[in-house]
């Protein structure tokens, strides 16, 4: 079995970002037409969108606010319409401000918008697409997660508690579909070369410290590559991983392992 996703429709919000837009060109490439949704970089989605049109996809851009039920709703809907169904929900909605913050810095004003991002989205676009899922027996439903979510991580503490109650919504979900042929998983990236990363590394001796002593205990010595992440989406949207559901597949070079 290969990773041949010929004809299926993919939608990835978040799609713009330092490894949502690698996880839309690789499923592009493995022959999805694909649909992203981004909240700031249109550039970037625009550039995606082009790549994915040289390879003979469908393909566009929209922007959505992914904590916002009714409009992550409409979307989802319209797509529906527009394409005749939803195979792939790829989520790569995530917390996009740089650098870190140490809990006992923060004010109680900071926390929605980050549970917003990393929690509530994931809720409202599992929801927004399961009606159309279930109607045709099928689908994936894929999340972007960290393995902060599983082992912790300083400065993000806030962040990963949504990324961890992510873990536990897709597994409970998982069980819930399962029965309609549907597949939910996480996979929890470590740290990750994306613009973001040189940004935390080069904005102070806090971040930079945090991210060379997490990259120092990985096993592997060094940071992973967004399309190593994004091979993961395509494996698990795949027919190749058409028996796995319910899990949260870390590729973080053994960062953590379970």
């Amino acid at each position: 079995m290969d990773m041949d996703l010929s004809g299926r429709i993919a939608l990835i919000p978040g799609g713009s970002g330092g490894i949502g837009s690698h996880v839309a060109e690789v499923l592009a490439e493995c022959g999805a037409d694909i649909i992203l949704g981004y909240h700031s970089n249109g550039t970037r989605a625009e550039e995606v969108v082009a790549k994915a049109k040289s390879c003979g996809r469908r393909a566009r851009a929209d922007r959505i606010d992914a904590t916002n039920y009714d409009d992550v709703k409409r979307w989802v809907d319209g797509v529906a319409a527009e394409f005749g169904r939803v195979d792939i929900l790829a989520i790569c909605v995530g917390w996009f401000e740089v650098g870190f913050s140490l809990f006992m810095s923060q004010t109680p004003d900071m926390w929605p918008a980050m549970i917003g991002r990393q929690l509530w989205a994931q809720i409202y676009l599992a929801h927004a697409v399961l009606p159309h899922m279930v109607a045709r027996q099928s689908g994936r439903i894929i999340s972007l997660g960290s393995d902060g979510a599983k082992g912790g991580q300083s400065g993000v503490a806030v962040p990963c508690a949504g990324l961890a109650g992510v873990i536990g919504f897709t597994k409970s979900l998982a069980r819930e579909v399962g029965r309609y042929g549907i597949t939910v998983n996480v996979v929890c990236a470590g740290p990750t070369q994306t613009p973001v990363l040189d940004a935390m590394l080069a904005r102070g001796d806090t971040g930079a410290k945090l991210v060379e002593g997490a990259i120092r205990n990985i096993p592997m010595k060094r940071a992973g590559e967004p399309r190593e992440v994004a091979a993961a989406f395509a494996f698990l949207s795949s027919d190749a991983g058409s028996y796995i559901t319910g899990q949260a597949l870390s590729v973080s070079g053994g960062l953590t392992m379970m």
